[in-house]
């Protein structure tokens, strides 16, 4: 192993202990349903959900209530033992995978009917992102955003979308919303969120009943 081979392996178990300590932190509070996302509910398939970055699972166990066969991927082991505790607890089947998103990202082609990404961005990953979903299935992100007059939000631009950042991530998918700049986050700054919808496969016998 390279020197800084070593240096990237302390900061990728740095991170996800700091996540740890986080979410330990915060297991006593309750998992709140992400408000946008309820709200967008009736734009999106049925069938298999892949959470990304889904912390303690406060949007994957209310899909599962849903009827969703969900999967939850997160780099935090103290998040997915809290979030797969809580779904025991309620008696959910919650598939929950380990993985550093930064490092070793590993998402399957074409499983998922919906994909969510809510409040981690990191825009390597959206090539892994789109091939994700299957054709006719959607994404669903929402995250910081530099439109809009609001103040605050994450100090480290790499975190922050830039206006319309979404619409280029999502070139030639069906839009079926798209919002920015209309919300101010929690922290600070503005917020964009869109369900885009991947194209489906052409066939030759859909060209031809056209």
């Amino acid at each position: 192993m390279s020197f800084s081979d070593g240096c990237e392996l302390r900061k990728v178990v740095s991170v996800a202990n700091d996540w740890n300590k986080v979410w330990q932190e915060r297991g006593e509070k309750p998992l709140l349903f992400d408000p946008w996302l309820k709200q967008v509910l009736p734009l999106l398939p049925s069938g298999k959900v892949l959470d990304i970055a889904c912390g303690r699972g406060r949007n994957a166990l209310p899909m599962a209530e849903l009827g969703y066969a969900v999967t939850a991927l997160d780099a935090s082991s103290q998040g997915l033992k809290q979030l797969n505790e809580e779904a025991h607890r309620r008696g959910l089947a919650i598939t929950t995978m380990p993985q550093d998103l930064e490092q070793t990202p590993q998402l399957p082609r074409e499983a998922f009917d919906v994909v969510l990404q809510f409040f981690y961005l990191q825009r390597s990953l959206f090539d892994a992102v789109r091939n994700a979903v299957r054709p006719g299935g959607v994404v669903v992100a929402r995250t910081f955003s530099r439109a809009g007059n609001f103040t605050g939000g994450p100090g480290n631009p790499d975190y922050v979308l830039a206006v319309g950042e979404f619409l280029t991530l999502f070139k030639g998918w069906e839009i079926l919303l798209h919002e920015e700049g209309l919300d101010e986050a929690e922290r600070g700054g503005g917020l964009a969120g869109i369900v885009a919808r991947k194209p489906r496969i052409e066939t030759e016998r859909d060209v031809l009943c056209a």
